[in-house]
Formats: C-alpha cells, sequence, structure tokens
C-alpha cells in the first residue's frame, strides 16, 4: 500500500511539473530582451518618482556583485562584492570560491562619480557585511569576523586578525548580515540574535533580538528597520530596542507591489497569487536591505521615509511613517502614477537584470541604491527545478556574471551635497560641532569617532550640549557619546530628563541605566520618578521601565534556573541548597534565574569559564567586585563596567554558599569551602577597589 501511494505521488507531482513547464507559463508575456543593458545605457530603462533623478555612481568593472557599502571619515565608499554568489544556476563551488572583495571607490574630482579603485581585501568566500571601526574596518565572512588595517596608507589589507565568529555559510538570505553601527554604539545584524562594540581592538559581543532577514538600518532615534522577503518592514515600535517592550511589529500593512514589466522569474511564479494577469508581481517576495532617509536634500515629506528594494520586481519601493505620542505609526506605502500600468513604485526598471539589494544615507544628503545587476537573483536552495531553473536557462539569465551598479537618487530641486567629508582627522570641536549637522551619516561618524578617541577634553563640550543646544538631535548624539565614552554622570542625565523633546527625554532614560550599581542609582531613580506621568506614553513607559532596572527587578524573561542532575549529599549539598537563597536574593536580577545573563546587565554564568575555572579568582570576584570589560567564552562584555563586590554585605559562609551553587550548577565543580573565603578575605583586608580583569586573569 505505502509503495503504491509513493508511486501514485511521484507520477503525480512529474504530471503536475510537466503541466507548469510545458508550455512554459512565462511564455504568455512579452517578456523583453535578457540581454545586459551596457551602464551608458542602463539609466533609460528607469522609471522614477516626479521631482527625482538617477544617477550613476559606479558600474563594472568598478564595482562588481556589490551587496553592501559603508563610507569612511574621509567619504570614501567602502564595497562588499559577494562575487561568488550563484555563478551558475546549480551555485557550482559558490562556498569553495575565494573570489569576494572589498573594494574603496573614491570620486577624486567631486563629480559625483566613481573614479577610482582600490582593492582593499581580497580572497573571501562569500562576504557580507562592512563597518568602519577605530583603525581600521570589520569585515564578515561567516564563520569568521575579519578586523582589517592598513598600516601603511595605501588603503591595502596588510594586516588581518580574526576577532570573533560570525554565523556560518549558508543560503544568503538566511545568513547574519549587516554590522550596522547604531546610536547606542553597538553594531545590530539582521537574521541574527548578536550585536558587537568594537574597543581597544577587541570584539565586545552582546545579546539582542533576532530581526529580519536580508538588511538593517535605523532612523534619527535609534529604531531598528529590518525586512523579510515576503514583508516590507518591520521596527522597533518603542524607541529604544534595547528597554524592553514591544517591537518587530508590522510598519507596512500591504504586501502590494507595482513594478513597470512581466517577473515571473521568480521561485513561486507557477502560483496564480504570485503574478497579476499581466505578468507582473502582484505581491513581495524577496524584499531586502531597507534604508530610512535621515537628510534634508529631499522635499519634507520624504525625512524619515523608508526605501526598501524588491529585486524579484526590479523595483524600489518608499513608505512614509507617521510619529504619534504612542511612537512610530503605520507607514503610507507612497505610489506614483504610470502612463501604463496606472501605478508604479517609486523607482522602477524594464531591465530583468536590476536587482537592487541594498540601500544606504550617503554623505552627500541622498540614497545610495546597490544593484548586483545580475540575471540569477535566487539562492541555489530555493530555484525550483519544474518551475524557475527552466526559465532561467530559457532566457539565458546564467551569464553573464561579474556586473554591478551602485546608483544615487538625487533631488532635482536640492542636488546633492558636495562638501567633501574631512571627518577623520577632524578636531575634537569640529566633531562635536557636527553633532548638529542636518545628515544622520555626518552626525553618526562623528558621535563614532569622539567615542573611538575617547578625548578627556571633548567632555565638558559634550556636556554642554545636552545642556544648551538647540537641536535636540544633538543632545541624543551627545548623550549616546557621553555613554559609549562612560563619561555619564547624574547632572548630565537629570538635564536630559528635563529636556522640552520628549526624544531627548527618552535617550537620557535609556542611558539612565549606566548609573545602575553606583552611589548615583538611587538619586537617578528619583530623577526619573517624575516622567511615570509624562502626557508622552512612551516616555511614561520607558520611565517605569528604567526604574525598575535601576532598582533590580527583572524585566528579562528567564529560562528559569538549572535542574541539577545529581544533587550533591552531606556538607556540600547543604551549601548549595543554603547558596540558591543567596542567590536568589543578590545575583538573580543581573545574572537570571537560568545564568544566562541580562542584556545589558551581566554576562552569563551558565557555562562560564570564570565559574569552571579558579576558585581562587571567583573568590576575589564575590568578596570585591570586577572592573570590565570581561571576555567569558571568547565573547567580550562590556556592561557592566562594574560589578559590586559581595564581601561587605554577605558573610563568609553565604559566600562559599552562593559559589558552591554557583559552580555546581553550571561549572560542574565543587565546594567553595568557608575557610578559603575567611582566607582570601584577610589576605586582601586593605582592598577596595574591584579587580581588574588582568590581575584575575594572572591566577590560575
Amino acid at each position: 500500500m505505502k509503495l503504491f501511494s509513493l508511486l501514485c505521488l511521484l507520477v503525480g507531482g512529474s504530471a503536475f511539473a510537466q503541466k507548469l513547464a510545458d508550455p512554459p507559463k512565462w511564455r504568455q508575456w512579452e517578456l523583453g530582451s535578457s540581454d545586459t543593458v551596457p551602464a551608458d545605457k542602463a539609466l533609460n530603462t528607469f522609471k522614477i518618482a516626479p521631482g527625482f533623478e538617477l544617477q550613476l555612481f559606479a558600474a563594472e568593472p568598478m564595482v562588481v556583485d556589490p551587496v553592501a557599502m559603508a563610507w569612511d571619515g574621509y567619504g570614501r565608499a567602502w564595497v562588499v562584492e559577494m562575487r561568488g554568489y550563484m555563478p551558475d544556476v546549480k551555485g557550482t563551488n559558490e562556498t569553495k570560491l575565494k573570489t569576494g572583495k572589498v573594494v574603496v571607490l573614491e570620486d577624486t574630482n567631486n563629480d559625483g562619480k566613481a573614479d577610482k579603485k582600490t582593492d582593499f581585501l581580497d580572497e573571501l568566500i562569500m562576504p557580507r557585511a562592512i563597518a568602519m571601526v577605530d583603525g581600521g574596518v570589520l569585515v564578515s565572512e561567516p564563520p569568521s569576523l575579519w578586523y582589517c588595517q592598513d598600516t601603511n596608507g595605501d588603503l591595502k589589507c596588510d594586516k588581518k586578525t580574526k576577532v570573533g565568529n560570525y554565523a556560518r555559510q549558508g543560503p544568503v538570505e538566511h545568513t547574519d548580515n549587516g554590522l550596522v553601527p547604531c546610536l547606542d554604539n553597538w553594531m545590530y545584524n539582521a537574521k541574527s540574535s548578536k550585536r558587537f562594540m568594537f574597543r581597544d581592538g577587541s570584539l565586545i559581543t552582546g545579546n539582542s533580538r533576532s530581526r529580519g532577514q536580508w538588511g538593517i538600518c535605523q532612523d534619527d532615534y535609534g529604531r531598528l528597520y529590518t525586512t523579510s522577503n515576503s514583508r516590507y518592514m518591520n521596527s522597533d515600535w518603542d524607541m529604544y530596542h534595547g528597554a524592553a517592550g514591544a517591537f518587530s511589529n508590522p510598519s507596512v500593512g500591504t504586501a502590494d507591489i507595482n513594478s513597470i514589466r512581466p517577473n515571473p522569474g521568480i521561485n513561486r511564479g507557477y502560483k496564480p497569487e504570485m503574478l497579476r494577469k499581466d505578468g507582473r508581481l502582484a505581491r513581495i517576495t524577496a524584499i531586502s536591505g531597507p534604508g530610512v532617509y535621515r537628510s534634508n536634500r529631499y522635499p519634507e515629506g520624504y525625512a524619515g521615509a523608508a526605501f526598501i528594494p524588491e529585486p524579484a520586481a526590479n523595483a524600489v519601493t518608499c513608505h512614509w511613517f507617521d510619529e504619534t505620542e504612542k511612537g512610530l505609526g503605520r507607514g503610507t506605502h507612497k505610489l506614483y502614477s504610470d502612463k501604463d500600468f496606472e501605478k508604479r513604485e517609486f523607482l522602477c526598471s524594464t531591465d530583468e537584470r536590476f536587482r537592487p539589494v541594498s540601500i544606504y544615507n550617503g554623505p552627500d544628503g541622498c540614497i545610495y541604491v546597490v544593484d548586483m545587476y545580475r540575471g540569477i537573483l535566487q539562492h541555489k536552495a530555493y530555484v525550483t527545478s519544474f518551475y524557475l531553473k527552466p526559465y532561467i536557462l530559457e532566457r539565458k539569465l546564467e551569464v553573464p556574471v561579474g556586473m554591478g551598479r551602485i546608483y544615487r537618487i538625487v533631488n532635482k530641486s536640492k542636488g546633492r551635497n558636495k562638501t567633501q567629508p574631512r571627518l577623520q582627522k577632524a578636531s575634537m570641536d569640529d566633531l562635536v560641532k557636527t553633532l548638529s549637522h542636518p545628515n544622520g551619516w555626518w552626525r553618526d561618524t562623528a558621535q563614532r569617532l569622539l567615542v573611538e578617541r575617547r578625548d578627556k577634553k571633548s567632555i565638558p563640550t559634550l556636556k554642554e550640549v545636552v545642556n544648551s543646544a538647540d537641536n535636540h538631535l544633538a543632545k541624543v548624539h551627545a548623550l549616546w557619546t557621553l555613554e559609549g565614552m562612560d563619561a555619564l554622570d547624574l547632572t548630565t542625565v537629570s538635564e536630559g530628563l528635563e529636556d522640552e523633546h520628549e526624544k531627548v527625554q527618552m535617550t537620557a532614560l535609556v542611558v539612565s541605566g549606566r548609573l545602575r550599581a553606583t552611589p548615583e542609582q538611587d538619586k537617578a531613580i528619583a530623577a526619573l520618578e517624575p516622567l511615570k506621568k509624562s502626557k508622552f506614553s512612551q516616555v511614561a513607559k520607558l520611565s517605569d521601565q528604567m526604574i525598575k532596572r535601576l532598582n533590580g527587578q527583572i524585566i528579562a524573561k528567564s529560562g528559569g534556573p538549572p535542574k541539577i542532575r545529581k544533587m550533591p549529599k552531606g556538607e556540600h549539598g547543604e551549601s548549595v541548597i543554603r547558596g540558591v537563597e543567596v542567590y536568589n536574593t543578590l545575583c538573580i536580577t543581573c545574572h537570571l534565574a537560568d545564568g544566562k545573563g541580562a542584556e545589558n546587565l551581566a554576562p552569563p554564568l551558565a557555562n562560564s569559564d570564570w565559574v569552571s575555572g579558579s576558585q581562587e579568582r571567583l573568590i576575589r570576584i564575590a568578596l570585591h567586585g570586577v572592573q570590565g570589560p570581561i571576555t567569558v567564552n571568547g565573547n567580550r562584555y562590556r556592561h557592566p563596567e562594574i560589578m559590586p563586590g559581595m564581601g561587605a554585605a554577605l558573610k563568609d559562609r553565604q559566600i562559599a554558599d552562593v559559589l558552591s551553587y554557583v559552580r555546581t550548577a553550571w561549572g560542574g565543580k565543587s565546594r567553595v569551602e568557608e575557610q578559603d573565603v575567611k582566607r582570601v578575605r584577610g589576605a586582601h583586608k586593605d582592598r577596595v577597589l574591584p579587580w581588574n580583569v588582568k590581575e584575575l586573569l594572572e591566577l590560575k
């Protein structure tokens, strides 16, 4: 019976496939030529929203298979080239081809076109993200994250150091991507539950909510925006994603798409609901890296608008958002009249090989569109053998490969800002002034450079910005810059809390978390209390959350305490039982019941090499505390900068008990004896300051 059913399934499936492919569905439409269009003629294939103009910034051979980009402090474009992607319809040797590159593009005469290319780094396998950091760049090449440096000024990498792990090689659209520097001084990724910070040549790894699929960006207030292939956009509905609360709500309530050519070349093109009667894509299926407009070179309504590429439709869409007292409102899908199709998206092409995959804000105040420009879009894991594969072969879309374009969207009335950035070597005063710049890229870059320099002379100036700047965005950046420099104090935070702009208040609320476990903690809680009655619901809600954090109440959900498989007998077991009570009183707030640690509060104890390592070291930490950053199991944690010691609050037996519990539950180690705690306390009875990591690592 089973064999008969299987035969019926095989025969039925074969017949279904034959019905779909013979005659092929796509032949009912006039698809036009599938040949490549030379870069100098490609602009003729586009329609763009009224008042805008599309300009070519770079094209092959200057750029090949681009997927991501970033600008340095001089305004040079650093582009990631995923040259190994789908060399043919089978994706042959895709993860073995060491053809990927990072290239630097320069516009030396400031005419708006790249005229100089330098190969910074080559021999990469499927690289996917890049970020500018102190002394070099971070480049992701799963499973590695590389810190790459140019030590002699020739724009070529001559020092490449692995600083962390970054995903694994897999289906491109389902593998971590991003490295987007954000307001809170962390770099965030899509399709990932990790975030990164780079300090003093080392990578700090933190936990984050997993978001999106391909592409991630932020708006002026640090809200993260992500997409998935069949959903235009998710966003952090509340202002700050690090402070808990609602997030990842759908900001765009439609899946419609309006292209200007038939788009049958998708993996599910055989399904009737995917294509319109005229062959155009009916609903989104390949949404990619978004960009939120953060400058003043476009008409007013476009401020904060999201531009989202749909490469399967050969189009870029645009969505406007409302601000309400509750936060980010629903998006409006902006459509534009078209004489042939009634309505169309913001940017559309009749060229089947136009494949926009990422959107960025440029230093000149314009949106940049990264176009892989290739026939095959779908990754091999999802090329339907009975539909998309024969379509690709019939249309001869396998070749050529090795092309690519980067476009700039310019508003005709305002043009682009032709001022060339010189922020990399700018003075401290100039960088602080740049925090008021109307272009978000300039503000972000100035903040990054100030945090990297950590010049104490800039601290009074930054505090003055918080106190008296006219520009509320400058205040937001100044608070986050001080946070990144570990230079916040209660006075500055209080000035932010009392500001008239709710976004400054919210920034101050979030950064107030850095005052936890400091002598100013109680005063900080008192300063936050009045905002619980704010007329702005987001402010009131966030104030309540941050007070709970400062109080030590648990916000993050914990998976519950570990189950000790074999409870020790005798005095060891009794010590563990007593230790649970101590842990639940003092430790659970930051390290959580399951020992996995709370975001922005503490690293994990579960499976920690510090827990299973030196007993002497652990006792010192419990007695006197430790000041970070600290590396746990290869991941570097920044928060908290200082873990307070418990020596003054707990007796020797209590410390021995809680450490016995911790080491038994998460380290598989033996009991900590009371006499050992007493010995360590006596040996360091004059110790006042917490131990630093370097001192503790000297212990074996």
